[in-house]
């Protein structure tokens, strides 16, 4: 029985970090896709940075929420705040900002959920994302686009 209980909170433990993170990268997705819009006419090659950023974002919304469909939950979707900025030094800390907790966040679950290998693999996979996302966006910071 004890198992069992142990089972129970482990799997919503799992789910509530599953549903957190696809509500973050949808958050992250749409501000991207914002900065991408707002940095088009000024700044191509940085635009074309965000959109990419977006991109992959997208694809981690699908595998969170695959995972939560996969371990019995059904994905909850929640209010996200972005940025909205147009000044682009102000999207890249912003954006940065999202990067590091993102790979604060999925490495702090790589120990909790060192049970699941395929939760697991997923989360290596993204904070290896999250940490191109990162360098790309610190490059431009320091360069002053």
């Amino acid at each position: 029985m004890n198992d069992s209980k142990e089972e129970k909170r482990m799997q919503k433990e799992l789910l509530d970090a599953l549903n957190l993170n696809m509500n973050q990268e949808l958050r992250a997705t749409f501000q991207y896709i914002c900065h991408r819009i707002a940095a088009m006419d000024s700044n191509a090659l940085l635009a074309e940075s965000f959109k990419t950023a977006a991109l992959d974002e997208m694809a981690h919304i699908l595998y969170f929420s695959d995972l939560i469909t996969k371990y019995g939950g059904k994905p909850q979707f929640t209010e996200w705040q972005i940025d909205k900025s147009s000044d682009v030094q102000t999207m890249l800390e912003t954006d940065l900002q999202l990067e590091e907790e993102a790979k604060t966040r999925y490495s702090g679950q790589v120990d909790t959920f060192k049970d699941f290998a395929d939760v697991l693999t997923i989360l290596d996979d993204v904070l290896d994302d999250e940490t191109s996302h990162e360098e790309t966006f610190q490059r431009y910071k320091e360069s002053d686009t």
